[in-house]
């Protein structure tokens, strides 16, 4: 037989249970969120590295940019390619490997010696066939901003440093939010000898 005050405490335990269980999910939610979205970040940073790796190898060949795009591709396939909002190849002119404001704009557009845009559905459309010209880059050429024909390779002086952002989103695991976050990372390495 239950008697008054056992009762209280019943009810008091459910008053409990009801403001601790929303929190605890809430923590268990926010966790998992977290966790994906720093699994997607790692993803898209090994993306920029090894961009920048390909590009930077390959210096001065006319399918660098090609071939970077690639390797790109390959590193985000289980993020997803659709989730790829745009991957810039950028001539890096400062010490600590910023991209260049101009090639930041919202959305980022190509300049003319300072960076190449490709979305993330060039990763797939483009072929080498695109990057047309032997020895330089063709009127239409998708790397004609800044040609890796025109690139600088290792010198005493004077030498290139080629840069990789990628921006990307996030998609949320439980869609309890809304927004997906941008995820965004860039590598930069100089230029190598062939």
């Amino acid at each position: 037989m239950s008697t008054p005050d056992t009762d209280r405490e019943r009810g008091a335990v459910l008053v409990e249970l009801a403001v601790v269980v929303p929190l605890l999910l809430l923590l268990v939610v926010g966790t998992i969120e977290l966790g994906s979205a720093w699994s997607q970040r790692l993803k898209v940073e090994t993306a920029a590295r090894a961009g920048a790796r390909v590009g930077s190898g390959l210096g001065t060949d006319r399918l660098a940019d090609y071939n970077l795009l690639q390797s790109v591709r390959a590193a985000v396939t289980s993020l997803g390619i659709d989730r790829i909002r745009h991957v810039v190849v950028y001539k890096s002119t400062t010490s600590d490997g910023a991209v260049p404001p101009t090639c930041r704009t919202s959305p980022p557009t190509p300049q003319t010696g300072l960076c190449n845009v490709y979305t993330g559905t060039d990763l797939t459309r483009l072929t080498p066939s695109a990057f047309t010209g032997t020895t330089t880059c063709g009127a239409t050429a998708p790397d004609r901003f800044w040609c890796p024909t025109a690139r600088q390779k290792v010198q005493h002086l004077g030498t290139d440093f080629l840069g990789v952002w990628i921006v990307a989103d996030s998609p949320t695991v439980t869609r309890l939010f809304t927004v997906p976050l941008d995820l965004g990372a860039r590598a930069v390495m100089r230029l190598e000898p062939a």
